[in-house]
């Protein structure tokens, strides 16, 4: 480990201030702080609460970073610590899908989520330059967690849905193709998942039966009332 990461939260806005520390230009490391009252030598990197900062990945002093700077709907950026002032797009943002996370595996990729029209999308991407390498399949649902390490070339995604409380697939980055597989799942007695499908409706129809929904709880309201009063 050759840097720490402070991140300095405010309120529940989805801000915060970024310090780094790094070790390497400290005489023995953490070692001479352990039983010390010295304070570790931060440097500020963000020092205002205008915008979110998540670490994704660095290679020496060249840091990634998933932000909502000049992005509502988020976007990958990436910064060198010797120029802090210079920061570049890995990833853009999107014009109507909101990036949730991304994490970086199997070396130089990344797996990135999108929330696109209430659903979730899988893609892995390559970290140097954001450019897409392949969409993973996936049922229309939530992804809940995404778990590798830099060096794993097999990580495991958590998902949930309306026909089931929870799998977690294994996803191996190694083959020329993802290989996408069950490697866990909640499975409720006597149901089967199998025998069901789930679709998403375009917008217009959902509000045509939400109008039809709603017209016909009122006609049901009017006709109660109706009978109470008499």
């Amino acid at each position: 480990m050759q840097y720490i990461l402070l991140h300095i939260a405010e309120g529940c806005d989805p801000v915060n201030k970024l310090y780094y520390c790094d070790l390497s230009k400290i005489p023995n490391g953490l070692e001479g702080f352990r039983n010390g009252n010295s304070l570790l030598p931060f440097v500020k990197l963000i020092d205002n609460f205008d915008a979110q900062y998540e670490a994704i990945a660095n290679d020496d002093t060249v840091f990634t970073f998933l932000t909502n700077k000049d992005a509502p709907k988020y976007k990958l950026v990436r910064v060198d610590l010797k120029e802090p002032t210079v920061w570049a797009d890995v990833l853009q943002e999107s014009e109507k899908d909101v990036l949730e996370s991304a994490c970086a595996v199997n070396g130089n990729q990344l797996i990135v989520s999108y929330l696109s029209d209430v659903k979730y999308l899988l893609q892995v991407r390559d970290l140097k330059t954001g450019s897409l390498l392949h969409q993973l399949p996936i049922d229309i649902g939530s992804v809940s967690e995404v778990s590798g390490r830099r060096e794993d070339s097999v990580v495991f995604i958590g998902f949930t849905s309306f026909l089931t409380p929870g799998i977690i697939y294994q996803c191996n980055l190694g083959t020329e193709i993802p290989d996408m597989k069950i490697f866990r799942e909640i499975v409720v007695p006597g149901f089967d998942r199998s025998e069901f499908h789930v679709k998403q409706v375009r917008k217009k129809y959902f509000l045509m039966i939400l109008f039809y929904l709603i017209f016909r709880f009122t006609i049901k309201l009017a006709v109660l009332k109706s009978c109470y009063f008499e």
